[in-house]
């Protein structure tokens, strides 16, 4: 069923939504007690695998009926379902060059571009280019050189259709938008540029390259929001060498940056109920869920204790 609602209803689904989303305390529980709803729903699975695939079903299932709900927040609700979609075509590509994965798949349901039995075949990356084309991925596989630039292209492809759903938006909600996903995209290529200099050992013209495709998708608006995200790494940076007199690692720089980006957007969901700020606000807080809880089934897994792994989850303290 399509546009069955209006704003208002699904502004005040979300709110409702928003107040079920997990706390830090949620998360204590979970991780250190096994007889929980997290561990009774991916009891059944078979392997770890389905059990994340179980889960991440589960977690979603809320706003799949949203999807369709209202026609202007179609786009959005698509896009961030695909943000997930992508991560199953860089399984695709992986497995078509014989790159070892995990093989977890994130089932979007009826909205998937690509489907899940893919991976039982036997495949070429020249035989996926007819998949990709049409859709959002089509631009995907441009320069096939190497695995890393495909990932590249898919990660792209996966942003610019987040960045394109505002097209129905109304000029203040556009804006909202815009400021919205150019500051999650600043914390997402300042993490990037992180990762290419310390393990890459990458120069900065080189990176500036690189992450240069994704700011274009803002033609220069997204710059005065790398700005800020760059001077708050800097100043963390600085005050955690003064107090260590180490180098801090990029897993810790990148978990402080996902630590504000968190405040920063669970802040912004009570801004104005009218506005695209709490849908955006909630698709992004549930992102956040579902990696969290993906980090304590693997912590058990691997039986790290409760305490490292509560810190590394992402949420308000």
């Amino acid at each position: 069923m399509r546009d069955y609602a209006d704003e208002a209803y699904l502004h005040a689904r979300l709110y409702a939504m928003r107040s079920r989303l997990l706390s830090l305390k949620d998360y204590a529980s979970m991780v250190r007690n096994q007889d929980t709803d997290l561990y009774d729903k991916t009891s059944g699975a078979s392997d770890p695998i389905e059990a994340e695939e179980v889960l991440f079903r589960e977690q979603i299932a809320g706003i799949m009926p949203l999807a369709e709900a209202i026609v202007i927040y179609g786009p959005l609700f698509l896009s961030f379902l695909r943000q997930f979609e992508a991560l199953n075509a860089k399984l695709i590509l992986a497995k078509a060059l014989g790159i070892p994965s995990a093989g977890q798949w994130y089932d979007i349901g009826p909205y998937a571009v690509l489907e899940q039995s893919l991976l039982k075949k036997t495949i070429a990356v020249q035989d996926i280019r007819p998949l990709f084309s049409g859709t959002y991925l089509a631009d995907a596989l441009e320069d096939e050189s190497s695995y890393e630039k495909m990932e590249a292209r898919v990660d792209l492809c996966a942003a610019k259709e987040l960045c394109e759903a505002s097209s129905l938006f109304t000029p203040d909600d556009t804006l909202d938008f815009q400021n919205l996903i150019g500051r999650r995209i600043a914390v997402t290529s300042t993490i990037l540029s992180l990762r290419l200099k310390k393990n890459y050992q990458w120069d900065d013209e080189r990176i500036g390259n690189y992450l240069k495709m994704f700011h274009d998708l803002f033609k220069g608006k997204i710059h005065p929001h790398v700005r800020i995200v760059e001077e708050l790494v800097a100043r963390h940076l600085e005050q955690l060498r003064a107090s260590s007199g180490q180098e801090p690692s990029v897993v810790d720089t990148e978990h402080y940056l996902e630590q504000y980006y968190y405040n920063w957007i669970s802040s912004m969901f009570h801004r104005d109920f009218n506005s695209i700020c709490c849908v955006f606000a909630y698709l992004w807080l549930l992102y956040y869920q579902i990696r969290n809880l993906f980090k304590i089934l693997e912590g058990r897994r691997f039986g790290y204790s409760p305490e490292i792994i509560l810190t590394k989850i992402v949420c308000n303290r």
